[in-house]
């Protein structure tokens, strides 16, 4: 038997773009989430009593690692060494082995891949070989080859278990580096695949399991719900996980139907309700609140201004152990049902749809403001972000038309 922490994508250093207009005190514990997360993470490796730990991928969030970070991590793994715990580690696509950083000395019990081929890792218990680990660090930021071919495939008793940062052939949701099909994974006949670069923990495969951890600490209002690791039981054929979350401040999305609202108080109440539904006696929320739904308020929503007071009294500024803070109020609400539908049907509605739905239409649109210096920062959107922009180009054109 055998017992490990499987983790991915810590991000230390992370910049949390967009975030600086966050009240000083939260931004300042936003900045030490992801430290404050993985030792966490180390305190329950040590409890929990396990072989080693796995970092498939990402401990930083970008090849010019600190100083701060790297004596952190160093620290930790010195404590998992004075528990006998061994610690495997890949590099990811924002770390890569040709960054620049200061050079450490780690700890003995540290074992990191190297980049272009695969390497393999024994681990040994009471003098006795038990266990086999199989990965590579990214020489370059950008690994967009398919390199699971590479990997051995299991031919003893031996635990084997592959670590990989990469994406899931099916998924889209990142940038496709590493990519990967599940049936290569299952060819290997490995008792765990240890995933890393999604950041959001996900089971692609139960018998073996094939897992993303998730990252330890969500980034922004796109990386929802808790983030920690996982705790990986082998015994023989059998295998056993349990989730840890371990992230001190969570990104939450909470939706508001305003069709039985009746006035504009009645809709202040509502977000005053949910939003204390929300709070966690040891973590801080940071939560977006949408409004949706058809309503007879639908022209009152459009004030702006309401919606930016409503915004202002649903904050909070203190970063206190447990708070609640409503980093954005989205206004998806539309007009009833019967006004909806009229203005839909009207040609001039339909030939607008089209246009937005077309992506030559909209990269043409866009080619001014990707040759812009400032403008072209902004651009860089993923999948998600597009489909909120055009979700709001939507809701504009008919907040327009219903204007008249």
């Amino acid at each position: 038997m055998i017992k490990f922490l499987h983790c991915a994508d810590l991000h230390l250093d992370s910049p949390f773009k967009g975030l600086s207009s966050l009240p000083e005190g939260m931004l300042k514990r936003l900045f030490e989430s992801a430290f404050l997360s993985f030792n966490r993470l180390v305190d329950i490796a040590i409890q929990e009593e396990v072989d080693f730990v796995i970092i498939a991928g990402d401990l930083y969030d970008s090849g010019q690692r600190s100083l701060k970070a790297q004596s952190f991590l160093k620290n930790c793994f010195a404590k998992l060494e004075s528990h006998h715990i061994e610690v495997y580690i890949v590099h990811g696509n924002h770390d890569p082995l040709d960054g620049q950083w200061v050079s450490l000395e780690w700890p003995k019990n540290v074992h990191f891949f190297q980049g272009r081929s695969i390497q393999t890792f024994c681990y040994e218990k009471e003098g006795k070989r038990v266990a086999c680990l199989h990965g590579f660090s990214y020489e370059t930021s950008a690994v967009t080859d398919n390199r699971t071919i590479h990997f051995p495939e299991k031919q003893d008793e031996l635990y084997h278990i592959g670590i990989l940062h990469g994406q899931a052939d099916r998924y889209s949701g990142h940038s496709r580096y590493a990519p990967f099909l599940l049936s290569e994974l299952l060819k290997k006949g490995y008792d765990y695949w240890a995933l890393g670069h999604i950041h959001k923990k996900m089971d692609i495969n139960d018998d073996p399991p094939i897992r993303y951890s998730g990252n330890i600490q969500g980034r922004h209002s796109g990386e929802t719900g808790e983030k920690g690791g996982y705790i990986v039981t082998l015994n023989g054929n059998q295998a056993t996980s349990v989730f840890h979350a371990t992230s001190d401040i969570e990104w939450h999305e909470a939706m508001i139907e305003c069709d039985a609202a009746e006035n504009l108080q009645e809709v202040i109440t509502l977000c005053e309700k949910i939003k204390d539904t929300y709070r966690h006696p040891h973590k801080g929320i940071f939560l977006t609140i949408r409004l949706t739904g058809p309503t007879p308020l639908y022209e009152e929503l459009l004030d702006g201004v309401f919606l930016e007071d409503l915004e202002e009294i649903l904050r909070e500024e203190n970063a206190e152990i447990s708070f609640v803070h409503t980093v954005s109020l989205k206004n998806d609400v539309r007009p009833a049902i019967q006004d909806e539908l009229t203005i839909k049907e009207s040609q001039f509605f339909l030939d607008i749809m089209n246009v937005l739905q077309d992506d030559r239409e909209l990269e043409t649109a866009l080619s001014e403001l990707k040759t812009h210096r400032t403008a072209r920062k902004f651009l860089s959107l993923d999948e998600e972000d597009w489909e909120d922009v055009k979700k709001q180009a939507e809701q504009l054109l008919l907040s327009e038309l219903y204007k008249g």
